[in-house]
């Protein structure tokens, strides 16, 4: 169980982070990196309407 509550704490933290990026910075990130960063904000974005 600490374990799982560790896991989505840093998973939340992580969201926070990507949240607060601009365009260009995942821009300049490698591309697999970048697009998986695009699609995790849109999720993010379609959950919280």
């Amino acid at each position: 169980m600490r374990l799982l509550t560790r896991e989505l704490n840093e998973a939340e933290q992580l969201l926070e982070e990507l949240e607060s990026w601009s365009e260009e910075e995942i821009e300049e990130l490698p591309r697999f990196y970048s697009e998986k960063a695009k699609e995790l904000r849109e999720t993010v974005r379609e959950s919280g309407e």
